[in-house]
């Protein structure tokens, strides 16, 4: 007679990749980040009163993508199946492209021509800015979209492979 374990069937049991876990909980992170800062540029720098509305529905927009990243991400790490990187992944570039056409805008505001077009009229005399943080926003954008190149191209690669071609 058989011990009684807490698992039944213990030979039906998946062991969990740790690659995916990894992948999956990097993936979280970064969406993390980026609805936090939402968040705060929301509450805390009051982006509703002081940005142009199209500015703000595109951060509204960015701030559901994240979202949306973030909840397949902890499904991916739950499960660990690649079935689920893939949705993951496709939001997860969706939301760095996004981010990425939202810094461009904020990077254009403070310099050229069009300095402060995407503060409201009332707001653009006493807007001020630290040139850190535009840096710091651009440099991260474009090692992010640059991610996302790099994570679609060796998919693609992959799945050449597997595929034989």
């Amino acid at each position: 007679m058989q011990p009684r374990t807490r698992y039944r069937y213990w030979r039906m049991r998946r062991v969990k990749d740790p690659k995916q876990r990894i992948n999956a909980g990097l993936l979280m992170v970064g969406a993390g980040i980026l609805i936090f800062r939402t968040l705060r540029m929301v509450t805390v720098e009051q982006a509703f009163e002081i940005l142009v509305d199209w500015v703000y529905v595109l951060l509204i927009m960015e701030f559901m993508v994240d979202v949306a990243c973030f909840m397949a991400s902890l499904r991916w790490f739950v499960l660990s199946k690649w079935k689920y990187a893939s949705t993951a992944l496709k939001l997860g570039a969706t939301a760095a492209l996004l981010h990425a056409l939202r810094v461009l805008i904020y990077v254009l505001g403070r310099t050229g021509p069009w300095v402060n077009f995407d503060v409201k009229p009332e707001y653009r005399e006493a807007y001020t800015f630290d040139w850190f943080w535009v840096y710091f926003a651009a440099i991260l954008s474009i090692l992010g979209v640059i991610a996302v190149f790099v994570i679609w191209h060796y998919r693609r690669k992959q799945r050449r492979m597997n595929r034989g071609f």
